[in-house]
């Protein structure tokens, strides 16, 4: 069984106490150097995929003292590493409870000419962020994803309405774009009015490589139809065997042949022991703190090694397609990961090289 390996883009070495390391880099969080020095070492490590959630808020009660919620916009943070990088894949996060069809559509045919083959999306129906936009948050999930289905339809329709073929560059004709081969997507929907096309023509037919982050019957069946995979929480392997069998239901009640993949998160805090690796836990989320490494997922507070058995068992329990790891705690953590539970999956023929496409994936 060859796994999804994902990275996360937010820099969660620096969360909670963690960034009054030396070794932190805090100060240029905001230069983005930080996260391109992980993602290029993730990409050396053979991860297939670096992952950007986001979030639509900035809590004042807890940023004093710690930058969980400070950073770049995901597009613009994509665009930079898509400079950077040559093989990742690059995922973003796009709210679709506030976001509007044809910025998104731009925004990621954007990255997918800074980046050709390499770009993906996840979309989530925020739980918070109303305070942010005028547009009024839906009265049920039901409703909120069915909203997040006319997006991805809607952005899929402009992505078509102006294919790579359209641009023909003749000089000798003076024909730049043949326009008879673009065309509007004129969309009056339930959620969305848009006429279209982009402004930009669309590297691949095909569409972008989909995510859905969640969990619950909604995400679960939007899944089902559309989604390449699912982030999700999966605290204890239980829930991930039940979440994996229940995406590849769905999926198989929409007629399906293809499988969607469960990529739960994974919080690690890695240390050369079991010992140090707890006394940086409790230094980077101290007893008085409002929370801890693991968050809402799946999590390894140990040695390299005890991560590398506890992907192993997930895997062989048939409770994951893959992961996205989150390591925690210090930079230690991203070097641990990178350079020596990523070998130790590919000895265990658990995880590839990386040289698969983000598609293929």
């Amino acid at each position: 069984m060859t796994l999804v390996a994902g990275f996360s883009i937010a820099p969660t070495w620096m969360r909670g106490q963690a960034w009054r390391r030396e070794d932190s880099r805090a100060e240029e969080l905001l230069s983005g150097g930080p996260i391109i020095d992980a993602v290029v070492r993730a990409e050396r490590a053979g991860f297939d995929v670096a992952f950007r959630p986001d979030a639509l808020t900035l809590p004042l009660g807890t940023i004093g003292s710690d930058p969980a919620h400070l950073g770049l916009d995901p597009i613009v943070q994509a665009a930079q590493l898509a400079g950077a990088t040559r093989r990742i894949g690059l995922v973003v996060t796009v709210s679709a409870t506030f976001s509007e069809p044809y910025p998104v559509a731009r925004q990621l045919v954007s990255l997918e000419h800074l980046a050709p083959g390499r770009i993906g999306w996840n979309v989530v129906t925020s739980r918070s962020g109303d305070e942010q936009f005028s547009v009024e948050r839906l009265p049920d999930s039901v409703a909120r994803w069915r909203r997040a289905e006319e997006l991805i339809d809607v952005v899929e329709s402009l992505r078509a309405g102006f294919p790579a073929a359209a641009m023909q560059v003749d000089r000798d004709s003076g024909v730049l774009v043949d326009v008879e081969r673009v065309r509007p997507t004129n969309h009056a929907g339930e959620n969305f009015r848009v006429a279209g096309p982009l402004p930009l023509p669309v590297p691949t037919p095909r569409p972008l490589p989909l995510m859905v982050a969640g969990g619950g019957e909604s995400t679960i069946a939007l899944t089902g139809r559309r989604a390449d995979a699912m982030f999700a929480s999966a605290i204890e392997i239980e829930s991930g065997v039940s979440q994996r069998a229940a995406v590849r239901a769905a999926a198989k009640d929409a007629g399906r042949r293809d499988r969607p993949l469960l990529l739960p998160g994974l919080s690690l805090v890695l240390a050369g022991t079991r010992g140090e690796a707890a006394a940086i836990e409790r230094a980077t989320y101290p007893p008085s703190g409002q929370r801890r490494s693991a968050g809402p997922h799946w999590s390894v507070v140990g040695t390299p090694e005890d991560a590398v058995a506890s992907i192993v068992a997930r895997a062989e329990a048939r409770a994951i397609d893959g992961f996205i790891a989150f390591p925690v705690g210090s930079w230690r953590s991203v070097e641990l990961l990178c350079d020596e539970v990523m070998p130790r999956l590919r000895a265990r023929g658990f995880v590839g090289d990386g040289t698969t496409s983000l598609r293929a994936r």
